[in-house]
C-alpha cells in the first residue's frame, strides 16, 4: 500500500514539493481576490438553486396541504390559478367506485381584500371549499368542527403581504378582524400559513356559503378542483386509469404527485421564471470560470521564466496542465467553504423576508461542489494552454 502512495505523491508532487500551493499563497492579495471570486460565483449557484428548488415548492403549497389521494380536474386545467371548472356530478360519480373512501370539492377565485387600515383594496386568492368535507389538514380548521359554516367566516393566510393590512397583529389582539371581500363584509376568524406562490401574494380560505356569496359569477353547480381519498390499502395509479375509463373525457383524474408536477410544469415551462432562474445559473457558472481563467492567466504569465526553465530541462506539457489543474482544484476548495456560508446566511434571509422555503441540503452543495470544481477546471485548462503553446527559448 505504500509504494503505491508514494507513486501517487511523485505523480501529484514530482518536485517533492506542492509547488502548485506556493505559488497561489505567494501572491496574497491575489489568491484572496481569487477566493474571493469564485466564493461569489459558489454562492449565486447555490442561491439561485435554492431559490429554484423553493419557488417551486412554494407552487404545490396549497396542493400539499389538500387532503387526497388523487385529484380530479378539468381537461383544460392548466394550474390552480387557472384550473377551470367541471360539474360537481363526477365527484357524485366517483363516490360509486368500491376504493373510493370519500370526496371533497375545491372552489378557486379571486377577489378584491380591502385593508381594514389603510382601507385600500388589492385582490387575494380565495379557496372555498365545503366545511363538513375536510378538505385541508390546517390546524385551526381541523381542530374545530364549526369553523369556515358561517357565511360571513374566513380564514386568513398570515404569511401574505403587509399590502392586505395588520390582520395577523390585529386577530393575535382581538381573535377577530372584519373587513370587505369584494364589497361583502367578512370576519376573519382564524389563520393558517399556506404562503406566498407566484399567482398570489396573499390567501384566504372559506365555506362554501360564503364563498359563492361572496363570488356571485361562480356557478354554484360546478367546482374547480375534486379531491378523492381512497381506501386503506388501495393502489393510487391503478385506481385512477380505472376511473378515467369510466368518467366523461371532460375530466382528468390524476395521482396526488401528477397534481404537482402539472403546476411545477406549468410554471417552469410555460412562464419565464424557469428560464430566468436557470440563465442566472449558467451566467454564475461562466462568471466563475471567467475568475478562474484571468487569476490563473496572471499567474501563469508571472511565472513564465520559472516555467521556462522547467520546460528546458525536460519537462513535459502534461506536468504544467497538471500543476495548473491543481491549482484550481485548491481555489475551488478554498472558495468553495465561504460560498457556502454566505448562501446559508441568504436562505436564511430569503426564508424571514419572502417566506420562501429555501434550505441547504447535502444534494444542492454537492451539486455546486461539482460545477465549482468544473469551472475552475475549466478556467485552469484555458490558461494552460498558453504554457503548452510556448518555446522555452522565446521565454528568457
Amino acid at each position: 500500500m505504500r509504494p503505491a502512495l508514494k507513486l501517487l505523491a511523485e505523480r501529484i508532487f514530482p518536485l517533492g514539493i506542492p509547488i502548485a500551493w506556493r505559488q497561489l499563497t505567494s501572491e496574497r492579495k491575489r489568491f484572496i481576490s481569487a477566493v474571493a471570486g469564485i466564493a461569489f460565483a459558489v454562492t449565486m449557484m447555490l442561491f439561485q438553486l435554492g431559490l429554484y428548488d423553493a419557488l417551486f415548492k412554494a407552487v404545490v403549497r396549497p396542493h400539499h396541504a389538500m387532503i387526497a389521494d388523487l385529484a380530479l380536474i378539468s381537461k383544460n386545467y392548466v394550474s390552480l390559478a387557472d384550473s377551470d371548472t367541471f360539474t360537481r356530478r363526477r365527484l357524485y360519480q366517483v363516490v360509486s367506485d368500491d376504493a373510493v373512501e370519500s370526496v371533497a370539492s375545491i372552489y378557486v377565485g379571486n377577489g378584491a381584500w380591502r385593508n381594514p387600515a389603510t382601507m385600500e383594496l388589492r385582490q387575494i386568492f380565495i379557496l372555498g371549499c365545503r366545511p363538513e368535507e375536510h378538505a385541508f389538514n390546517y390546524p385551526g380548521w381541523t381542530n374545530n368542527p364549526g369553523a369556515l359554516k358561517a357565511a360571513d367566516e374566513v380564514f386568513f393566510d398570515e404569511t401574505s403581504f403587509s399590502d392586505y393590512g395588520p390582520v395577523v397583529d390585529r386577530f393575535h389582539r382581538s381573535g377577530l378582524v372584519e373587513t370587505e371581500l369584494e364589497g361583502m363584509r367578512v370576519r376573519v376568524t382564524g389563520l393558517f400559513d399556506m404562503g406566498r406562490t407566484f399567482a398570489a401574494d396573499g390567501n384566504v380560505i372559506m365555506g362554501d356559503t360564503a364563498f359563492f356569496r361572496i363570488a356571485k359569477y361562480f356557478p354554484k353547480e360546478m367546482i374547480s378542483v375534486g379531491l378523492i381519498r381512497l381506501k386503506p390499502g388501495e393502489d393510487a395509479t391503478r385506481t385512477a386509469k380505472r376511473l378515467q375509463q369510466i368518467l366523461p373525457n371532460d375530466v382528468r383524474v390524476v395521482t396526488r404527485k401528477e397534481f404537482f408536477e402539472i403546476d411545477r410544469a406549468y410554471w417552469a415551462k410555460r412562464t419565464p421564471i424557469g428560464f430566468v432562474i436557470t440563465a442566472s445559473l449558467i451566467v454564475a457558472v461562466i462568471v466563475g470560470a471567467v475568475i478562474m481563467y484571468q487569476i490563473l492567466y496572471a499567474d501563469v504569465s508571472d511565472h513564465l521564466p520559472e516555467y521556462a526553465t522547467l520546460k528546458g530541462i525536460g519537462f513535459s506539457d502534461r506536468f504544467f496542465m497538471n500543476l495548473i489543474l491543481q491549482q484550481s482544484v485548491m481555489l475551488s476548495f478554498c472558495g468553495f467553504l465561504p460560498g457556502l456560508l454566505l448562501s446559508a446566511g441568504l436562505y436564511r434571509i430569503t426564508q424571514s423576508m419572502a417566506h420562501l422555503p429555501t434550505e441547504l441540503n447535502t444534494s444542492r452543495a454537492l451539486i455546486s461542489f461539482l460545477l465549482t470544481t468544473g469551472m475552475c477546471a475549466a478556467g485552469g485548462a484555458l490558461a494552460a494552454r498558453k504554457l503548452s503553446s510556448a518555446n522555452p527559448a522565446d521565454l528568457f
